[in-house]
């Protein structure tokens, strides 16, 4: 099996130790350096149907990089294309939810896939629409990534923990999510939206179960909306 370290701490890299034959699947631009025992190809992860489903849903990239220690052992190095932390989780048969952005790389052992999930689009519109999210199921090393930190927060028993849901990278199959447009638990549909509004929260998702949530502390629209406040203004 592929070891994975997580190398340096402020933006870091993600190391990955290749033995003559194994393979790796990482999102397309993530290779910054390797050895050059190792054969780097474009794949479409999934056949091309599977690849567009991503791409249009998720914002992965359509082409995964498929790495193989063809000519000896090696090593490469794997980036995020944006500031912030890397994690390794080890999966064990089970199934992991990621958020847009958040998929680094993976063992080839694990299985990589597109679903909707109708709990965010029933909570928000009394059961229409839906939400598209990448899973990642089977047993093998999974990296992810985030704007800014990760924390890993468990969920309290018997009850549930709220993230903001541009805060949210990670979850196991262990824990049930749902969303809603505020914090309160009542109010209708309206009284949620302006409950937002006044909070500034907007969509939260709330998890119930054992386990742990990994939380980053950017949220990619508020950090973008930073910046495009920041950028100069045309005349």
């Amino acid at each position: 099996m592929a070891t994975f370290t997580i190398q340096g701490t402020t933006d870091p890299f993600l190391a990955a130790e290749l033995a003559q034959g194994e393979s790796i699947i990482a999102e397309g631009g993530a290779m910054a350096a390797m050895d050059d025992t190792i054969v780097l190809t474009g794949k479409a992860q999934g056949g091309v149907l599977k690849s567009l489903a991503r791409m249009a849903t998720t914002g992965e990239s359509f082409f995964m990089q498929h790495a193989v220690a063809e000519h000896g052992a090696g090593r490469m190095l794997l980036a995020p294309g944006h500031p912030g932390e890397v994690r390794v989780v080890e999966l064990d048969g089970d199934t992991w939810s990621l958020t847009d952005g958040a998929f680094l790389c993976a063992e080839e052992s694990l299985e990589i896939a597109t679903s909707r999930n109708r709990s965010i689009g029933g909570s928000l519109f009394g059961g229409t629409g839906g939400f598209f999210i990448m899973k990642v199921s089977g047993s093998g090393k999974l990296g992810v990534s985030a704007l800014g930190a990760i924390h890993e927060m468990p969920v309290p028993a018997g009850g549930e923990l709220v993230v903001d849901s541009g805060h949210v990278v990670a979850w196991p199959d262990s824990l049930e999510m749902s969303a809603s447009l505020s914090t309160g638990q009542g109010g209708g549909f309206f009284g949620k939206v302006v409950g937002s509004i006044k909070s500034g929260e907007g969509v939260v998702l709330r998890f119930k179960g054992s386990g742990s949530v990994l939380i980053a502390s950017r949220a990619q629209p508020a950090f973008i909306g930073w910046i495009s406040s920041r950028m100069p203004k045309s005349d």
